[in-house]
């Protein structure tokens, strides 16, 4: 592959990200108005008779790693894994 298509199968990654970034941004303001939607209605789901939406807290359990590090177990338990990076950053032209 050419430094000239590696340019542009960047550039075209880049515009497929922009375009990924605003379709997000999108669904987040349709599960906005969904949740809205719930909330007037005080309900904490819906069946339209095609789909059934849900909007509800929940308990959750999670480890207190602040806590852990207070009382130095934290580091006790903490393992060290290879992680593989990929990143394309922008070469700065000459001034």
């Amino acid at each position: 592959m050419t430094n000239t298509l590696i340019d542009t199968r960047i550039e075209e990654l880049r515009a497929l990200e922009t375009a990924a970034t605003e379709l997000a941004k999108k669904a987040d303001a349709i599960k906005s108005q969904l949740k809205a939607e719930l909330d007037e209605r005080k309900v904490d789901s819906l069946d339209t008779g095609r789909h059934r939406v849900f909007y509800s807290a929940y308990q959750k359990s999670s480890v207190d790693s602040a806590r852990l590090k207070e009382e130095g177990l934290y580091n006790k338990f903490l393992k060290t894994s290879t992680v593989i990076q990929f990143k394309i950053t922008d070469v700065k032209a000459n001034a």
